[in-house]
C-alpha cells in the first residue's frame, strides 16, 4: 500500500510542477502599423512615415490573429514609424477591433539600429503614448523591443517605467543576456537553438546542434523571472551548408522556413527542461515573417505576409507550413492540452 501512496504522491507533484497549458501565453508579436516595409525609426530617421491601416484592414487583421492563429496576447510594435497621432488611432482600433480576452502590450523601440543609436522618440512623445496606454487602453504591461544585448534604452526606459509601474517585458531578449528591473518578463530569442540542423533526428537532436542549445538556454533561465519563448517561421538559408548549420548570414532573399515538426519538437523540449513558475509560454515574431515574405524571391511585395492580414486573408506564402505549425500548437494549448510528439 505504501507503494501506491507513494506513486499517487510523485504523480501529484508531477501534477502540481506542470503548468496549466490552457493558461500560457499565445503571442505573436508584430508592427501596429502593418506597414509592408517599416523602416523609419528602426534603421534610422530619415526614412518616410508609413501609411497606417485603416479602421477595416485592422479589424480584419485581429480577427485572422484572434482566431485562425490562436493569439491571447499580441505585442504591437511602434518606432515612430506613424506620426504620434495616427499610432494613438491605431492602438485604439486595435484595442476595439480585439476580444476583451487577448491582451494587447504596446511595445517600443527606443534606440534605432543606425550607427549613432538615435533615440527613437522624443521624451514628450513617448510619455503621450505612455499615457495613453495607461489611461485609455488600461494596458496592464508595456513591453521594450530590442534584439541586440544590453543596449542602453536612454531616457524612454524611464518614462514608460513610470507610466506602467506593474514592471516591463522586454521583447528580443537574447541568450546569457541579464534580465532586471524595470522588467518582470521577457520573451527570448531562440532562432539559432531552432535552426541549427537541416532534418530533425538526423542533424537537430544530435549533439552539438539545436535541440541541445535550446535545452541549455530554458535550463540557464530556470529559477529566474518568467519568460516566453519563440517559436520559428523564418530559418535561415540550408543549401548554405551540409546539415543545416548557421552559413554565416542571414539574407532575406534567401532564408529557408523552419523545418516541418521543429516547432512541436521545441515546444516539447521547453516544456520538459522549463522549471516549475519559468514557463510563462509562446510566441512568434511575424515582423521577421513579413520581412523576409516581402523579399522578391519569396512572396513579394503584393503577396507579403502583412497584406495578407490587412485583407483578413490567410497567408499561403513560403512560410506559411511552420505559422500553421505554430497556430495548430497554439489550438492544442487552449484547449488545455499539448500537442502530440511527432511521430
Amino acid at each position: 500500500m505504501r507503494w501506491l501512496l507513494l506513486a499517487v504522491a510523485m504523480l501529484g507533484a508531477a501534477a502540481a510542477a506542470e503548468p496549466d497549458a490552457s493558461r500560457l501565453e499565445r503571442s505573436y508579436w508584430l508592427h501596429a502599423s502593418l506597414a509592408p516595409l517599416p523602416q523609419r525609426g528602426y534603421w534610422g530617421p530619415d526614412f518616410p512615415v508609413c501609411v497606417a491601416p485603416t479602421t477595416d484592414q485592422i479589424t480584419l487583421a485581429a480577427t485572422v490573429l484572434t482566431g485562425d492563429l490562436a493569439a491571447n496576447r499580441l505585442y504591437l510594435v511602434c518606432h515612430a514609424e506613424l506620426p504620434v497621432a495616427e499610432a494613438v488611432r491605431v492602438l485604439r482600433d486595435w484595442r476595439v477591433a480585439c476580444p476583451t480576452t487577448v491582451d494587447l502590450v504596446p511595445t517600443f523601440v527606443l534606440r534605432m539600429y543606425d550607427p549613432p543609436l538615435t533615440p527613437v522618440y522624443r521624451r514628450e512623445e513617448l510619455r503621450q503614448l505612455a499615457a495613453f496606454c495607461r489611461d485609455e487602453l488600461h494596458s496592464a504591461r508595456l513591453a521594450v523591443f530590442d534584439v541586440l544585448p544590453g543596449r542602453d534604452q536612454g531616457d524612454g526606459l524611464a518614462v514608460l517605467s513610470e507610466a506602467c509601474p506593474g514592471g516591463l517585458v522586454r521583447v528580443g531578449l537574447q541568450p546569457g543576456e541579464s534580465l532586471g528591473e524595470p522588467f518582470v518578463a521577457a520573451v527570448q530569442d531562440t532562432w539559432s537553438g531552432f535552426c541549427h540542423g537541416r532534418r530533425n533526428t538526423e542533424d537537430w537532436q544530435q549533439p552539438g546542434f539545436g535541440a541541445a542549445t535550446l535545452r541549455d538556454w530554458v535550463t540557464a533561465r530556470n529559477g529566474g523571472l518568467p519568460i516566453v519563448w519563440d517559436l520559428i517561421t523564418v530559418a535561415w538559408d540550408y543549401r548554405a551548408t551540409e546539415r543545416g548549420a548557421y552559413p554565416g548570414y542571414d539574407d532575406a532573399e534567401r532564408n529557408d522556413p523552419l523545418p516541418p515538426e521543429r516547432n512541436t519538437l521545441g515546444a516539447l523540449l521547453i516544456r520538459e527542461a522549463a522549471a516549475k513558475g519559468c514557463l510563462a509560454g509562446f510566441s512568434s515574431d511575424l515582423c521577421i515573417l513579413q520581412a523576409n515574405s516581402y523579399a522578391r524571391a519569396h512572396d513579394g511585395p503584393g503577396a507579403s505576409f502583412y497584406e495578407r492580414l490587412r485583407a483578413g486573408q490567410p497567408y499561403r506564402g513560403t512560410y506559411s507550413a511552420p505559422l500553421a505549425e505554430i497556430a495548430t500548437i497554439y489550438r492544442a494549448l487552449a484547449a488545455g492540452r499539448w500537442p502530440s510528439p511527432p511521430r
